[in-house]
């Protein structure tokens, strides 16, 4: 029995070093009777607040919010936070800081060919009931071609909050992209300048989601790389060293592709704008915008996929689907997912495509469950 338990264990260690994966015993069952549409908008996420819940999102020209008290199931009336003449307000993001000072971010894009595009910012000292008056980070060009998009915060354990948000403005003279990071020590007061912490040559990081790992003091960053391998593909970019080692350039080995080798992406197949986030202490759970097996082969029919990974954000297998149903002329596009409880997630798509016109924002749950 020794002899055989030693195989077993000897057989699993191997399987793992051959395909690059964790043993597979945590997978998301999601709940179809809890998928449902929330309201017309795009570019959701949800995030905790307090005891409650917050979900942001824009609609039309405004950014918004809207509050759950019960874990997700209902939703408040949405209060719009900002809003100005000239400017569509999206890629809305938010994040408690550790003094409850709540900041909500967002992509300035203008309506007026000559404004520029920007990240901006509004605080909130008492709970979401008001804001501070908008305030920009960074400011990129009035071109298109040369905008700043996307902003998601991280606070460290020292209190030191970030913003990164994918940066075209340094490559005036290119299509090239990279990943900026912006910093604050003093709770959102003062900012200090955009630094490049991920770049490929030739190529378009974007799309970054980071997230602090405590037991290895490591920050982990979901982008999507299509330099990699073909097509828009998500990868991890890390450091240990709080970006102090440098940026993560093409060859660094502090790039790795996320999905591990034995549910590897085909290199014609568009898996773009991950989403990344701790589950639990064990876990974490990766979302991706993914082409495979729909009716066509760009973003317009994306649908939403979600990874399981070990705790260091690596290795992520045990692919799930939280709208299998979707039309095949539909989208579930600029996901995100949070979770919610020790048992449970919560998805947020941007849909459309639905027959019955309800395009927008939907939800769905999940049970996080042992295979």
């Amino acid at each position: 029995m020794i002899m055989k338990n030693h195989l077993s264990l000897i057989v699993i260690l191997l399987t793992t070093l051959l395909t690059g994966c964790t043993p597979k015993d945590i997978t998301i069952e999601w709940d179809s009777a809890s998928c449902h549409f929330i309201c017309s908008g795009v570019y959701a996420r949800i995030k905790p607040i307090d005891k409650s819940f917050a979900m942001v999102y824009s609609a039309g020209p405004a950014a918004f919010i809207r509050f759950s008290n019960d874990n997700c199931k209902s939703w408040s009336a949405a209060s719009v936070v900002a809003q100005a003449e000239g400017y569509n307000y999206t890629n809305c993001e938010i994040l408690q800081l550790q003094n409850g000072t709540i900041l909500y971010m967002w992509n300035a894009r203008p309506a007026n060919p000559q404004l520029p595009f920007k990240i901006m910012y509004s605080l909130s000292h008492d709970g979401g009931k008001s804001w501070s008056p908008a305030q920009d980070l960074y400011v990129a060009s009035t071109k298109f071609q040369d905008g700043c998009w996307e902003p998601v915060a991280l606070q460290l354990p020292d209190g030191e909050v970030q913003i990164y948000f994918a940066n075209e403005y340094p490559y005036t003279s290119s299509d090239e992209q990279e990943i900026s990071l912006m910093r604050s020590h003093d709770n959102c007061a003062t900012w200090s300048r955009a630094e490049k912490i991920s770049f490929r040559s030739d190529s378009r990081d974007g799309m970054a989601v980071p997230i602090y790992l405590p037991h290895s003091k490591e920050i982990a960053v979901a982008i999507e790389d299509n330099g990699i391998r073909g097509r828009f593909k998500p990868v991890i970019v890390r450091t240990t060293e709080n970006w102090h080692d440098g940026h993560v350039s093409a060859a660094d080995p502090r790039r790795e592709e996320a999905i591990c080798a034995t549910e590897k992406l085909h290199d014609t197949i568009y898996a773009g704008a991950p989403y990344l986030i701790r589950l639990g202490k064990s876990h974490t759970l990766l979302s991706i915008q993914s082409t495979e097996g729909r009716k066509g082969g760009n973003e317009r029919y994306a649908n939403m996929q979600v990874y399981v990974g070990d705790r260091n954000a690596r290795h992520f297998h045990n692919r799930t689907t939280p709208m299998p149903d979707l039309p095949p002329n539909g989208n579930a596009l600029w996901n995100s997912i949070t979770q919610i409880d020790d048992k449970h997630v919560i998805a947020v798509m941007s849909v459309s495509g639905m027959p019955d016109g309800k395009n927008g924002i939907w939800t769905v749950t999940g049970q996080i469950t042992k295979k």
